[in-house]
């Protein structure tokens, strides 16, 4: 097998391993992409590898528009619309640190990100439970 063919397939399996995943794991999962991608790319600008910060800083804000399209603003109520402010900014913020190449503002974001991942992980072992459940704040 060709190391093309190998990669296809071991991005195949990821993406129905991804599929049969609980909706909270795959939450945290992109939580933890989020999380790499721009760590990626505070670190390529820091770098002045500015074509790797662009690609790391895009795959990023993809998983911001991911994590988005995810809420279900009916069913969550405030969290959700609290979560929908909370991405929206992420996004503003994420851009404008690309535009200035401000790999310090990236990292700062990590900071205010890795809360929220917590918060999911802990969600998903059930730690956290309260009068909303995370399945009516995601679809």
């Amino acid at each position: 097998m060709s190391e093309s063919a190998a990669l296809r397939a071991k991005s195949a399996y990821n993406a129905c391993h991804i599929g049969l995943e609980d909706p909270i794991g795959l939450v945290v999962r992109l939580y933890d992409g989020l999380v790499s991608f721009i760590g990626r790319g505070a670190d390529a600008l820091a770098e002045k590898d500015f074509a790797e910060a662009a690609k790391a800083i895009g795959r990023g804000l993809d998983i911001v528009g991911a994590l988005q399209a995810r809420l279900d603003l009916e069913r969550g109520g405030e969290i959700a619309a609290n979560l929908d402010r909370v991405y929206d900014y992420l996004r503003r913020e994420i851009l404008t640190a690309h535009l200035h190449r401000d790999a310090e503002a990236l990292r700062r974001l990590i900071k205010l990100i890795a809360p929220l991942r917590d918060a999911w992980n802990e969600a998903r072992s059930g730690a956290a439970a309260e009068s909303t459940t995370v399945q009516d704040v995601e679809r």
